[in-house]
């Protein structure tokens, strides 16, 4: 029994230690990005509930994330409402650093609580943002935090 303890505190340690991500500190956290991730949250949703699918005013979105929302934006608003029903910004939860762009480029992940009507089990909504200029690269509804990639068993 207390080698089965022992084992399972090296994998729960060393699964850990995997994570793409480090947690921000409340008190190390931007505030400035942390308010331009929830503006563009909102206007995200916003955008989605008018049917809005002009382009996106007044933030810098890296070149990949607005050639995105150009060829799919309308795509995935609907497919949102048709899946999920009305989405519900709540409040901010946690922040993080990629721990791998540290050192290049640094980006930080935002992620906010959320509610959504027909599928209770999405409980976040995250955004990444470069520090350099608070470029946005992308937006995600989740059920879990959006923190290691999972692996795609699908081939190109």
């Amino acid at each position: 029994m207390k080698n089965f303890f022992f084992i399972t505190l090296f994998l729960s340690s060393f699964l850990n230690a995997q994570s793409y991500y480090k947690k921000i500190s409340e008190k190390n956290i931007n505030t400035e990005r942390q308010t331009v991730a929830k503006n563009f949250i909102q206007d995200f949703l916003k955008k989605c509930e008018d049917k809005n699918y002009s382009k996106f005013q007044n933030y810098n979105l890296s070149k990949r994330l607005e050639m995105f929302f150009d060829k799919t934006l309308e795509k995935n608003c609907q497919k949102n409402n048709e899946e999920l029903g009305k989405i519900e910004l709540l409040n901010f939860d946690s922040a993080y650093l990629n721990k791998y762009s540290e050192n290049t480029d640094p980006y930080e992940l935002f992620v906010f609580n959320a509610k959504t009507e027909k599928n209770p089990e999405l409980k976040y909504i995250s955004v990444w943002i470069y520090q350099d200029q608070n470029y946005l690269s992308g937006i995600v509804i989740t059920k879990e935090k959006p923190l290691n990639p999972k692996k795609s068993n699908t081939k190109d």
